[in-house]
C-alpha cells in the first residue's frame, strides 16, 4: 500500500492521539520477481497462485537452447585448446618450440574458460529461482508468452512473520524502545490476543499528517493474520509534552 494512502487511512482510523491504536498488518517479506534477460520466450511458469515455494526454487524457465549449445560449445573449445596448449608445452620442454607459442596456447585455455563461464551463468539466468521463501500471489505473465528485462513476472510474500504498523502522534515517541513488547489485537480472529515485539521506530514526522510511523513485529508461523488485516494495540498513555 502506498505512504499516502497508509497515512489517509491512519488519520481516519483516529491514530493520531487515542490510546488503543489501529494499524494494519504487512507482511514480513514480498518481491515482485521479474527477469533478469532482455527480451525472451516464457517456456514454461512452475507455479501457481497460493503456492507455497522455497528460497532457490525454479518457479518459471525461460526459452534456453541457444544458451545450452553455447554452453556444449565452449565445452568443447576448452577440450580443445587443452590439447594444443598441452602439446605446445611439450614441445617447448623438448626445445621444439618457442617459449612464446606455449604462453600463447595457454592464455587460449584461460580465455576459453572464461568464455565457458559466461555461457554458463547466461544459461543459468534462463532459470529463475524464488529469491525467498513464501507464498505466491500473483502471476503477471502465462507459458508462452514475451517478457522483457525487469518486467514481474510473480509476486511473492512471506507472512511467517508479520509486521503492524502504526502512526501515532508525535507524544508518543519517547515512549517506545525497540524491542519492547506489546499486545495486539484483530478484531476478525475472535479472542485471541498477540504478542509483539516494536521492531521500527521512525525518527521523522510527517508534515502532513504531523503523525510518526512504528511497526510491530509478530510470529505468524500459523499465518492466522493476513496481510491487510486492521489490528488494535493499546500503547498507553503518551509522555507529558
Amino acid at each position: 500500500m502506498k505512504p499516502f494512502l497508509l497515512l489517509a487511512l491512519a488519520a481516519t482510523l483516529g491514530t493520531a492521539s487515542a490510546e488503543e491504536a489501529q494499524g494494519i498488518a504487512l507482511p514480513f517479506k514480498q518481491v515482485s520477481v521479474s527477469s533478469p534477460v532482455f527480451q525472451e520466450i516464457i517456456n514454461s511458469i512452475l507455479v501457481e497462485e497460493g503456492d507455497t515455494v522455497t528460497e532457490g526454487q525454479p518457479i518459471v524457465q525461460l526459452r534456453s537452447e541457444r544458451e545450452e549449445l553455447e554452453v556444449l560449445r565452449t565445452q568443447k573449445l576448452i577440450e580443445l585448446t587443452q590439447f594444443k596448449a598441452k602439446g605446445a608445452d611439450a614441445l617447448f620442454k623438448d626445445k621444439m618450440g618457442s617459449k612464446e607459442k606455449a604462453l600463447e596456447e595457454q592464455a587460449q585455455l584461460e580465455l576459453s574458460k572464461i568464455l565457458h563461464q559466461v555461457a554458463e551463468v547466461a544459461l543459468k539466468e534462463k532459470t529463475i529461482r524464488s529469491p525467498l521463501s513464501g507464498i505466491v500471489v500473483k502471476k503477471y505473465k502465462e507459458a508462452g508468452e514475451s517478457v522483457e528485462k525487469v518486467e514481474k513476472l510473480i509476486d511473492i510474500v512471506n507472512i511467517d512473520r508479520v509486521y503492524v504498523q502504526f502512526y501515532l502522534d508525535p507524544t508518543f515517541m519517547e515512549t517506545f524502545k525497540k524491542g519492547q513488547p506489546v499486545k495486539v489485537k484483530f478484531p476478525v480472529i475472535a479472542n485471541e490476543e498477540f504478542t509483539a515485539e516494536v521492531s521500527f521506530i521512525d525518527p521523522r514526522i510527517d508534515a502532513g499528517s504531523g503523525l510518526f510511523r512504528i511497526k510491530v513485529e509478530i510470529p505468524n508461523a500459523d499465518h492466522k493474520i493476513k496481510a491487510g488485516m486492521r489490528g488494535k494495540a493499546d500503547f498507553g498513555k503518551p509522555a507529558a509534552r
